[in-house]
């Protein structure tokens, strides 16, 4: 209570309503200034497209919805979703998201939203006091049926029309039989629910109490083995006459957990995971999207696998595990793993000949990742986020930490085929902490179209970022940080590494934060590899790039908010505020937050924060 209320009771309780009128009305005369609501600000959400009738009381699939001043109370009053400007049926879920825990979450049930033609993208809108977000995400209504599964009260129906509902769930979402070659529809009873979607269809999991640990082909619990999703606007011959992805979806506001332990027999593979190479050259295991589970595999495969080019993967707002992983030598994947994707219309692995959206890696929760022993013996082949091939790749606002097993995001192509690169990554607003290699690992085969800004990365073991690659060409490093790097104290490491001799302009490193515990801050050969500016670099040892190398760059304490707990925003007297370089405007528009415009004030700052 503020002075002037305390002031106010004392008044109406002596001197009854004639003095109880004179204060309001000094009360009036002082009103005190009324604090905006911020404009709300929606990042991304779980899925693009779904129905909006069937489902639980036929009102449809639910969305999830993540971004920033969002509100603090009152979903569904002070706090709205608007479709096309019309209002969801109802709210499930108002709170943090998986990934980030600065990001906010809101998942609603769609319904009609006044009954659109199909196919159309709508525009999502937040309301928060009658403040509007932004409105450029949105929404597609399409037709698709919505399986319930449930492990505990659900039955495999013996027919393929009967069963799944909301109050008469499936039991199973694959089983280890059931047909491998077709795209036909089988019951549930043969294949599980996976037997029953086609394009555009999503299986809906409970989380009732207990784990699922099924199996369904070839020892993982869930393979895309004979089916795949297709583009919205395109109806595809795997999914019928059905449009959009196959969604493997957690029931709102419910723990659904697939819990898939190491195996030391060999018998198990992993988790959820795409077809196998022939088969995707076929059409079979793309267009898949994967939301709101908590998936732990400790097996070789990992959590999650796309395999050999199981293209247009969308995976958000999951927890990903390898915490069993502690014995496992064989295990060389990671939280999310597998290639860019495969292009059935030329037979090749190669981002430019196909034009789809790619990989989509967004708001996860990627932890406990092990590969071996914790005891600096393992093999550190099981890594973060795992990429192995051409593509084209949106990895963003992902917490990636206590990756034991390897690097946080591994960046490597695995062959020597003209086909076989990593290319085209955008990998922004990540944080990466506590890595029992390197934080950022740039390796063979990566070749163009880096894009690696607004990121966070702290206490690795190794280099913050590592590249070892001889066809790496104008990637782009921009306003990361890199802080606490070189934990093993090895006189080899350096804050940023390059072990192999890449070409003049391979590199464009601007406006970075380089503080490695100790040891050097580089390693390797940079100096006349690209563009080097703007850089600051503080309690490294051996010979400076501020004074070498790297022009416009500092040499000194960047002085963080408070090292010990990990805020490394900027101080107020910080040397790097307004010390960057605009030269990073085309692509870093924004700082690590996502809603601090850039600059702010006369220049851009350095590091992934702009004070």
């Amino acid at each position: 209570m503020n002075k002037l209320s305390r002031m106010l009771l004392r008044v109406s309780g002596a001197g009854g309503a004639l003095a109880f009128s004179a204060a309001f009305s000094l009360a009036s005369a002082q009103t005190c200034p009324v604090v905006p609501t911020p404009t709300p600000v929606i990042l991304y959400t779980d899925i693009l497209s779904g129905p909006n009738t069937g489902g639980e009381n036929n009102k449809g699939i639910y969305l999830s919805i993540f971004g920033k001043n969002l509100g603090a109370s009152g979903i569904g009053t002070s706090i709205k979703v608007f479709i096309n400007n019309v209002e969801v049926d109802n709210y499930r879920y108002f709170g943090v998201s998986r990934g980030r825990q600065d990001i906010q979450q809101i998942t609603v049930q769609v319904g009609a939203l006044g009954s659109p033609a199909a196919g159309s993208p709508l525009p999502i809108r937040v309301s928060v006091n009658g403040v509007d977000s932004n409105t450029d995400k949105t929404f597609t209504v399409l037709p698709g049926n919505i399986y319930f599964v449930d492990n505990v009260k659900g039955v495999d129906t013996s027919t393929t029309n009967t069963g799944g509902t909301f109050t008469a769930p499936f039991r199973t979402v694959q089983k280890s039989t059931g047909a491998r070659l077709t795209f036909g529809i089988e019951a549930a009873s043969v294949s599980g629910a996976w037997g029953r979607v086609q394009a555009g269809d999503f299986i809906v999991m409970r989380g009732t109490g207990t784990a699922w640990t099924s199996k369904g082909y070839l020892g993982y619990f869930l393979q895309t083995l004979n089916k795949s999703g297709c583009p919205i606007s395109t109806a595809c011959a795997t999914g019928g006459n059905s449009k959009g992805p196959i969604t493997f979806m957690g029931y709102p506001n419910e723990d659904v957990f697939i819990n898939d332990v190491y195996d030391s027999s060999g018998s198990t593979n992993g988790a959820l995971s795409s077809a196998d190479y022939g088969r995707i050259t076929l059409g079979m295991g793309a267009w898949i999207s994967v939301t709101n589970l908590r998936v732990e595999s400790g097996n070789a495969d990992g959590p999650l696998n796309t395999q050999a080019g199981g293209n247009n993967w969308r995976v958000v707002n999951n927890e990903l595990t390898a915490a069993t992983a502690v014995g496992n030598a064989t295990a060389r994947g990671g939280g999310i793993a597998g290639d860019g994707h495969y292009c059935p219309s030329t037979g090749v692995e190669n981002s430019l000949a196909c034009p789809d959206p790619g990989q989509y890696y967004v708001g996860n929760y990627i932890h406990d990742i092990f590969n071996g022993p914790d005891d600096g013996s393992s093999n550190f082949e099981n890594h973060g986020i795992y990429i192995d091939g051409s593509g084209r790749y949106e990895i963003a606002y992902n917490r990636i930490s206590k990756i034991r097993g390897g690097n946080g995001i591994q960046m490597y192509a695995n062959g020597t085929s003209s086909n076989n690169n990593v290319d085209n990554v955008n990998f922004h607003h990540n944080i990466i902490q506590n890595v029992g290699k390197h934080g950022i690992n740039v390796a063979d085969g990566s070749r163009g179209g880096f894009v690696i800004w607004n990121n966070i990365v702290t206490d690795t073991d190794r280099a913050g970022i590592r590249f070892n690659t001889v066809d790496l060409a104008g990637a782009k490093i921009y306003n990361n940080t890199f802080y606490n790097t070189n934990l093993i104290n090895n006189a080899a490491v350096g804050a940023i590494m390059n072990d192999a001799i890449f070409p003049a302009g391979a590199i464009d490193l601007r406006n970075n934060i380089f503080v490695p515990i100790t040891g050097d801050y580089d390693q390797g050969p940079f100096a006349g590899k690209g563009t080097f500016s703007n850089n600051l670099w503080f309690s490294g040892t051996g010979t400076n790039p501020a004074t070498t190398y790297s022009t416009a760059s500092l040499q000194t304490n960047p002085l963080f908010f408070a090292v010990s707990g990990r805020n490394l925003r900027l101080a107020p007297t910080s040397p790097a505020v307004n010390a960057g370089t605009s030269a990073v405007s085309a692509v870093v528009i924004n700082d690590f937050d996502a809603i601090i415009a850039r600059p702010l004030g006369a220049g851009y700052d350095i590091g992934a924060y702009e004070k």
